[in-house]
């Protein structure tokens, strides 16, 4: 059975210069630890915590400044797109238009010296905001006729693609040759309203997404 010690500041202050600086060097430690045990440890524990939700917010932080910084460089875009599409918009007929610039087609073939010999506009295709308008021609010229034709259609005002061209010779009149050209002439009619609802809320929803 172990004996009780009793310790005085008497009997401690008798003893030897080094045993006293060792006790003192023990009661210290014994108190470092106790209040490191109590005090300072929980408090670590709670500062690493802190400072991981602190690198992760900072993370959080700059993403955001860098989404901010760049907000309006994606406004200037979007504002380019929306006028390079109303300029688009505004080089497309509207219905009432369509008959005048078939009739432009036309004349342009006319104008540059060609014999139109097929000339059958063919039914719209529905392209979301906007539809196509071919026109089905065959014409008859010499080549630099054909260059003039599609110089006039480049002029006109509004949108016209000329393509699925199939050049034919056709021998020599007077010492010129001539050539049989078909073509399909393309115009855009702009859709207002429910026909081009779809194509609208695709822009609009690639801008919310911006």
């Amino acid at each position: 059975m172990a004996l009780p010690i009793k310790i005085n500041l008497d009997s401690v202050l008798k003893l030897p210069l080094s045993k006293r600086v060792l006790i003192l060097v023990g009661v210290n430690l014994a108190v470092a630890g106790l209040m490191y045990w109590f005090l300072i440890g929980p408090k670590y524990a709670k500062v690493a915590e802190l400072d991981m939700e602190l690198a992760g917010l900072t993370v959080k932080l700059n993403e955001s400044r860098q989404i901010a910084a760049d907000i309006p460089k994606y406004l200037k875009e979007k504002e380019e797109m929306e006028e390079k599409l109303a300029a688009a918009v505004a080089q497309l007929p509207n219905a009432k238009e369509i008959p005048d610039l078939i009739d432009g087609i036309s004349g342009a073939g006319v104008q540059a010296g060609l014999k139109i010999l097929l000339f059958k506009p063919e039914k719209e295709v529905e392209k979301g905001f906007y539809a196509e308008v071919p026109v089905k021609m065959t014409v008859e010229g010499r080549y630099e006729s054909l260059y003039d034709f599609s110089v006039k259609i480049g002029n006109l005002p509004r949108i016209v693609n000329l393509g699925s061209l199939e050049v034919v010779s056709q021998g020599h009149k007077n010492r010129v040759p001539v050539l049989k050209t078909d073509l399909v002439a393309t115009t855009f009619r702009f859709l207002p309203g429910d026909a081009g609802a779809a194509e609208k809320e695709q822009l609009q929803e690639g801008d919310r997404k911006k």
